[in-house]
């Protein structure tokens, strides 16, 4: 199970993958303490740092308001997701088309072929996915943090 959770007086994001946990902390590039503090707050580009390496950048993951996207990077590989108005959320993960189809209430399905390869559900400060193929843990638990400060950035804005 991942279970990604928003620190927000702590300004950061926690994620649990099975035992392990991940802190992700917003990018912020703005100087002095008060200014980095108040853009961070607005952050919309997170990197990640897995508890067996907490110096090292794992990943970076970035939600673009404009075009409702997700991107993903790491290293040298980077995803996006697609979104349409009124279908679902789409991207390509090695090779194959996977489509995500939310509901109202939050909870959603990672779908490929057709077929359902995970579900999850999308809270206020939380994300948590279940069921999902091994190979795509690493990407669904940034695909989480992206659902997460998507969430966040939406509230803001309400």
């Amino acid at each position: 199970m991942i279970q990604a959770t928003a620190r927000v007086l702590q300004n950061i994001i926690e994620i649990r993958v099975g035992g392990e946990t991940w802190t992700c902390r917003p990018v912020v590039s703005a100087t002095g303490a008060i200014t980095r503090r108040i853009a961070s707050l607005f952050s919309t580009v997170y990197e990640t740092y897995r508890s067996t390496e907490p110096e090292v950048v794992y990943s970076t993951v970035s939600y673009h308001v404009k075009k409702d996207e997700i991107i993903v990077q790491i290293g040298e590989q980077r995803w996006k997701t697609e979104s349409s108005l009124f279908g679902p959320i789409t991207f390509e993960y090695g090779g194959l088309p996977y489509s995500v189809n939310e509901k109202l209430t939050g909870k959603f399905a990672v779908i490929r072929n057709g077929q359902v390869i995970a579900t999850g559900e999308l809270g206020f400060r939380s994300c948590v996915i279940r069921e999902y193929p091994a190979e795509l843990e690493g990407f669904l638990t940034n695909l989480s943090l992206g659902f997460l400060i998507r969430t966040l950035v939406w509230e803001m804005f309400r």
